[in-house]
C-alpha cells in the first residue's frame, strides 16, 4: 500500500515514524504485514464476488486511500504494540 507513496513521501513518513520510534525494521515489518493482509483480504472479497480481484484492485474500488492506510496503521500497532500511533501520524 506505501508504494503509492512518492519517493519523497514515503521518506518523509519513513521520517515521523522514525521521530515517534518505529525503526525502519519494524516499518518493513508492518508493511509486509499489511501486504499480506491485502492479499487476504483480496482473494476473500474474490472468491465472495466469483471472479479473482487482485490486491491492488481491492485497495482501490473497496478500501480506497484512507482504508489502505488504517491496514498499515493496524499492521504498524501489531509490530510495534503501539496504539497511539494513528494519532501521531
Amino acid at each position: 500500500m506505501v508504494r503509492h507513496l512518492t519517493p519523497g513521501e514515503q521518506q518523509a513518513l519513513t521520517a515521523r515514524l522514525a521521530a515517534r520510534g518505529v525503526t525502519p525494521e519494524q516499518f518493513e515489518q508492518a508493511k509486509e504485514r499489511a501486504r499480506v493482509i491485502g492479499e487476504a483480504l483480496a482473494r476473500t472479497y474474490g472468491d465472495t464476488i466469483g471472479r479473482p480481484v487482485t490486491p491492488l484492485r481491492f485497495a482501490t474500488d473497496v478500501l480506497g486511500v484512507e482504508g489502505s492506510g488504517r491496514l498499515l496503521i493496524c499492521a504498524l500497532r501489531e509490530t510495534t504494540g503501539r496504539p497511539d500511533l494513528y494519532d501521531d501520524i
